[in-house]
Formats: structure tokens, C-alpha cells, sequence
């Protein structure tokens, strides 16, 4: 029989773990999409060092760790916390005039 654990119901553990590990794998295809998008742009450069790998984002966010997996997660999120930090662009309000009526020929 399988374990069963006081106060919950084993199904409902099932289904947090299971949800657990969509958003992990959600959260990794993002992270390396992210990357291979910025590799294909030529925008990150990857550099093996005595400490790890140094990863630097657009000549100017750069991080270093001992493990590349890590490096680029962190490379990412410090990319990430730049980007929203940033001015955000207002959008523009329509200018064409808008008319009454329309102009089309009408279908029968």
C-alpha cells in the first residue's frame, strides 16, 4: 500500500509535487530560451576562468560562478532585475481620426 500521511490526503501531496515540477520546468525552458535567444543575438559571451565561468549580458552585466548551470540562472536574474528596473516606455495615444460611418462598399 502506498504511505499514507496524517491529516492529508496522499493524492493532494501528488498533485503539489506534481505542480512543484511543472513551474521547475517551466522556469528552466524560460532560463535557457533566454539564453540561446541572447547566444543567437550575439549579446552574451561565456568565459571559462580559474573561479567558473563569467557570463556577461551586453557588455555590461557580467557574473561569475563555479558552476555554468548557475552562472547563467544568475546571469538571468540579474539581467531580469535590470530590465524592470528600467524607464518604462509610455505608449503613444492614437492620432488618426476616427470617422463615422464607414467608407467600405456593404455586402448583401
Amino acid at each position: 500500500m502506498g504511505l499514507k500521511l496524517q491529516g492529508s490526503h496522499p493524492h493532494s501531496l501528488e498533485i503539489t509535487r506534481l505542480a512543484a515540477a511543472v513551474r521547475a520546468n517551466a522556469d528552466d525552458a524560460r532560463v535557457w530560451r533566454w539564453y540561446a535567444d541572447l547566444m543567437e543575438d550575439g549579446r552574451v559571451s561565456c568565459t571559462r576562468t580559474r573561479k567558473g565561468w563569467l557570463i556577461t549580458v551586453d557588455g555590461r552585466c557580467t557574473v561569475e560562478d563555479e558552476s555554468f548551470d548557475c552562472a547563467v540562472r544568475r546571469a538571468e536574474q540579474t539581467w531580469s532585475d535590470i530590465a524592470q528596473s528600467q524607464v518604462k516606455l509610455l505608449r503613444r495615444g492614437k492620432t488618426a481620426v476616427k470617422t463615422i460611418g464607414s467608407s467600405l462598399p456593404q455586402l448583401r
